[in-house]
């Protein structure tokens, strides 16, 4: 009587490969750093000709201080530090962290101007750049000052320009308009740096990111006045703080039971509690199709054979066994040939042995004997050897008691 299964096998192998395959990009995915992070985009990690890799090993050249925040930026901002905002992107969750870090004492705003799309054939560079909409420049600018507006000219001169160093640009060039910043670099009534100050706090604001990003940093005057825009914010002393939240880079917390339930490791999580369901699901009486009772103990001389062997098998003396079977084949050929009666163990064999001649035996009797004893005595252990042995007086009490014609080898 057959029982249908509970699963189908084509859905138990749908189940299988299901879990492979989860688990297979579970490791993938715990094995990418950042996920979700823009490799290429404004971030001080990026090589790419928008990120701003170059600027930091610039100031860590110069002896700056550099640090790559992935979390808690304010909490990293010592004594005359600079906070640097590079380029953040319209979005609610940005939004609320720029909220956050707009509350540091000293703070170098960059706007955004560059949106790119990941090399496939270069990985960390940049397979095209597109530039961004103005309402998407003045969103990040309105958060520190609400009433500037963002403009792009073709070429600009810098009438206004407290550092005496000419930043090398490309049209277009994006300049902003605002009464309450104080113009560091300007030309005419709009400013390509603004310095906003509240109480203790100072922002400066940079309209165009191509004078410190990775592809206009090389050019004339541009490291220069990146240099010295730093050097202006830290006092000389402080470190420059790189928050890179903003760009989705994000630590790994402190505490390991919040990492399990953070993503990717929370696939990791679901992963775990699905098993631990399965099993308990598989535990249940009832899961399953039910077990097939035990086939019942046969009957007849093969199966009482078969069971004897095992028995013999489990114990471990077939050499003891194989040579009672010698012994025994010997004298029950001795009486069905009539040996004298009285002989000896010895003359018995040597009696056996003129017969087997006579009668044109070529198996030796006394050699068998031999081997079986050899074997019980545990010099040496063969399965192949005992069963060969065993064959071999089998055919030899045939071929003495029966003949050889009556007893063919082949039988």
């Amino acid at each position: 009587m057959t029982h249908d299964s509970f699963f189908s096998p084509r859905l138990l192998v749908g189940w299988i490969v299901a879990a492979i395959i989860t688990f297979a990009v579970s490791l993938y995915l715990m094995g990418s750093r950042d996920l979700g992070a823009d490799a290429t985009g404004p971030s001080s990690f990026s090589r790419s000709a928008i990120g701003y890799a170059g600027l930091a090993a610039v100031l860590q050249r110069l002896g700056i201080d550099v640090v790559r925040s992935r979390a808690d930026s304010l909490g990293k901002l010592t004594r005359n530090s600079v906070l640097v905002i590079a380029e953040p992107r319209a979005g609610a969750r940005t939004e609320r962290i720029m909220r956050t870090l707009l509350d540091a004492d000293t703070i170098l705003l960059v706007l955004p101007k560059w949106t790119g799309r990941p090399s496939r054939q270069k990985p960390g560079w940049l397979g095209a750049a597109a530039l961004l909409p103005p309402p998407e420049i003045a969103w990040a600018l309105h958060l520190v000052a609400p009433q500037a507006d963002v403009l792009q000219v073709e070429k600009a001169a810098w009438q206004t320009n407290t550092f005496a160093i000419a930043p090398t640009l490309d049209a277009p060039i994006d300049l902003i308009r605002a009464a309450g910043l104080r113009p560091l670099i300007g030309s005419g009534d709009a400013m390509l740096l603004g310095e906003l100050t509240e109480g203790n706090r100072t922002v400066f604001i940079l309209s165009d990111p191509d004078v410190v990003s990775n592809h206009g940093l090389p050019r004339a005057g541009n490291a220069a006045l990146a240099a010295a825009m730093i050097e202006r914010l830290r006092h000389g002393v402080g470190r420059v703080v790189f928050d890179e939240t903003i760009h989705g880079f994000v630590g790994v917390p402190a505490n390991p039971l919040a990492l399990l339930f953070r993503f990717p490791f929370v696939i990791a999580t679901l992963l775990g509690a699905m098993t631990a369901v399965l099993l308990l699901w598989a535990s249940l009486g009832r899961f399953g199709a039910p077990q097939p009772a035990p086939p019942p103990l046969g009957a007849g001389r093969q199966t009482l054979l078969q069971n004897i062997a095992k028995l013999v098998e489990f114990t471990g003396h077939q050499e003891v066994m194989v040579r009672r079977y010698v012994l025994e084949t010997v004298r029950d050929a001795g009486r069905q040939l009539h040996a004298p009666r009285g002989l000896s163990s010895a003359a018995l064999i040597g009696w056996l042995q003129r017969v087997g001649a006579a009668r044109g035996v070529d198996i030796d009797c006394a050699a068998l004997i031999g081997e079986a004893e050899r074997l019980a005595a545990g010099r040496r252990r063969s399965a192949a050897g005992l069963v060969r042995l065993a064959r071999d007086i089998y055919r030899w009490r045939g071929e003495i008691v029966d003949g050889r014609s009556g007893h063919p080898r082949g039988r």
